[in-house]
């Protein structure tokens, strides 16, 4: 009887025994696989893709200021057109299209550069006025201040001052950017005298004498076209 107990006794031990192995091995598996979870992480459905990464504003700014530049190299020959010292500038003459090269000059009298065409000439006539100059024509150019802002009034003005039936003329078929000026044209001794008093491409009054019988105007109007301010 003795040894029966001792039997069911060795049982137990060893069954409980067992269960702890079993239980440890378990443990120690499930363990396991939680670290590799955590050194190998699987991507979270809301984290953004690699494969495609969206361009940031930075990026998108450069891009734009890059495209900008070379399409102003590609339409300037390489650089852009204020910088160049020759560039092809055309211009109406009646029913014909004209295309000479215009060089870029400075004018010190009134801190202005601009594309002279060949044939023409710059120079300063005035503290505050220069004049082109093109056989017995020339076209007179005045920078206007801050307070000159009256283009009805200051066209009108010296028009006037030629000839007192000075008409004003419209301005939608003048080329940009002189669209939107004052325009009068005035007759004197076979001269005719152009007043436009334009806001671009930069405040001006700009007078064009020539023969009756000579337009200019095209070839004025497309030099004035270029002016920067210095």
């Amino acid at each position: 009887m003795i040894r029966y107990w001792k039997l069911l006794f060795s049982l137990a031990v060893a069954s409980v025994l067992l269960v702890g192995c079993g239980t440890k091995e378990h443990e120690t598996t499930q363990a396991a696989k939680e670290e590799q979870t955590a050194d190998d992480p699987k991507p979270s459905s809301d984290a953004p893709s690699s494969k495609n990464p969206s361009p940031s504003k930075e990026a998108k700014e450069q891009t734009s200021t890059k495209k900008n530049e070379e399409e102003q190299r590609a339409a300037g020959g390489g650089q852009p057109a204020a910088s160049q010292p020759t560039i092809s500038l055309s211009y109406q003459d009646g029913n014909q299209t004209i295309t000479k090269t215009a060089t870029l000059q400075t004018s010190d009298n009134q801190h202005f550069s601009l594309y002279v065409l060949e044939g023409w000439t710059l120079d300063a006539e005035e503290p505050g006025a220069d004049v082109l100059l093109h056989g017995e024509a020339f076209a007179r150019i005045r920078l206007l201040s801050e307070g000159e802002t009256n283009y009805e009034q200051l066209a009108k003005e010296h028009a006037q001052a030629v000839d007192a039936n000075a008409a004003r003329q419209q301005t939608n078929g003048l080329p940009k950017p002189f669209a939107d000026a004052v325009w009068y044209t005035a007759q004197a001794d076979g001269v005719t005298v152009h007043v436009i008093a334009s806001a671009q491409p930069t405040p001006m009054l700009l007078t064009v004498h020539a023969p009756s019988n000579e337009d200019v105007l095209g070839a004025v109007l497309a030099m004035a076209a270029t002016l920067q301010k210095q």
